[in-house]
Formats: structure tokens, sequence, C-alpha cells
């Protein structure tokens, strides 16, 4: 596919290079995403991710995947301006619309540099999406404590009952988030992001931040907490 504009290139992995000029230019788009996050202009930064996401939804084929080259600094910034773009439906409760522009983001890449599935598992669990659900739960591991949060509410939703070893795993392999997703305050404080800003920050600073992300998803199924405490 190409334009004036606009050209996928392919590599020899089966991959697509973005290449744009224009309104095609996702690395401007970031730059300007990015400056509006600093100045505090959050708003404005959600309207600019999904106005730039819209660009990019428009120019990809409808019939056929296409994974974008990571490597590629267009193609990379691309796929962060889809990921920014459906963590911004989500934090806001549009899961339908989340959970689309996740969809797309796994077929724009493959290697899932943004663990993008372990979000799109709690939209297909809030949505009863459950074939889809379960096409997701081999990506679903232990090693990801998001997964294992997945998995468990899952469980919950679908049986009525958290699956006992499922929770064991919560509380022993990923006990920051555990205690995370039970504690009663969650503060957005100075030292959390000191902590997340850092070249290694902590698991906890890492739950904190996971949690701030989802908490409005636990507001809508207060359940879930609930049967963890």
């Amino acid at each position: 596919m190409s334009n004036a504009e606009l050209r996928f290139n392919p590599t020899q992995d089966q991959e697509f290079e973005l290449e744009g000029e224009g309104k095609y230019n996702f690395v401007r788009h970031k730059g300007r995403i990015d400056r509006l996050v600093a100045e505090g202009r959050y708003a404005e930064a959600c309207e600019a991710r999904y106005e730039a996401f819209m660009v990019l939804a428009e120019a990809l084929p409808e019939d056929e995947a296409m994974p974008l080259r990571w490597e590629h600094a267009n193609s990379r910034a691309a796929v962060t301006i889809l990921y920014g773009s459906a963590v911004d439906h989500f934090r806001i409760g549009d899961l339908e619309m989340a959970m689309a522009q996740l969809e797309l983001l796994v077929e724009c890449d493959p290697d899932d540099h943004f663990e993008s599935v372990n979000l799109l598992a709690l939209c297909y669990i809030a949505m009863q999406e459950w074939d889809a659900f379960d096409e997701l739960l081999l990506d679903l591991t232990d090693k990801s404590a998001e997964a294992v949060v997945a998995r468990l509410w899952a469980s919950l939703q679908r049986d009525g009952r958290l699956d006992d070893k499922l929770l064991q795993l919560l509380k022993s392999r990923h006990k920051s988030y555990y205690e995370e997703l039970t504690a009663d305050d969650h503060p957005d404080d100075e030292a959390f992001r000191r902590d997340i800003s850092s070249e290694r920050p902590s698991q906890r600073a890492e739950a904190r931040e996971w949690w701030l992300l989802t908490e409005p998803l636990w507001a809508e199924f207060p359940e879930f907490i609930k049967s963890l405490r």
C-alpha cells in the first residue's frame, strides 16, 4: 500500500516499516503528545493521541494484519500512540473502544512490547467475551502478575469463586500485587513517582502503577476486591 505520503515497506521478517510524511509522520505526532504531557495538558494529549490513532486506523488495510517493525522509528511511534490511546479509553471506562484498539495493537505488534494482552484480557472479562478470552489464555502466563490477576478475576466471574491455586500464586509469587489490590490506600505521591521513574522501579511501585491504571475497573466491579480481602 502506498500513496504520496504513506508507504508500508515489507521487510525480510514479514513485517512492515510504516514510512510516513505529513499526517502519517507518527514520530512528529508522538513528539507533540509528549510535549503536552510534559506541560501537564493531559486532556489535550489524550485528544492528540486519539486523532493520531484515527489516522493510523484509516491507513491500515481492513482485510489483513499489518505487523509493524518495532525497530523502525515511525512504526514504533505509531504502535506507542495506539497503546496510549487504548489506555486512555480504558481509564475512562470506554472498554469497547479500548478492546478494539488493543485487538488492533496485537495485530500491529505481535511481540507485544507493552504486554497489552493482559489489559485486553480484562476488557474481555468485563465484556463477557469468553471465547475471545479463552483464545488469549496461552499468552496469560504465571510469570506476569497482571495475567494472574486476569485469570483469577475470570474464575470469579465464571465460577462464582476465586481459583485457589491462582490465589496462592498471586500471594506468593506476586505478593506486591496482592497487597496493592487489597490495600485501603494507593497514594500517588512523590515517593511513588520517584520510585516508578527510577531506572529499576520496585515491585511495589510497579504494582501501584498498575492499580492506578485499573482502578476504574475495580470501582465498577468491586466484588473482585472484596473477594480477595
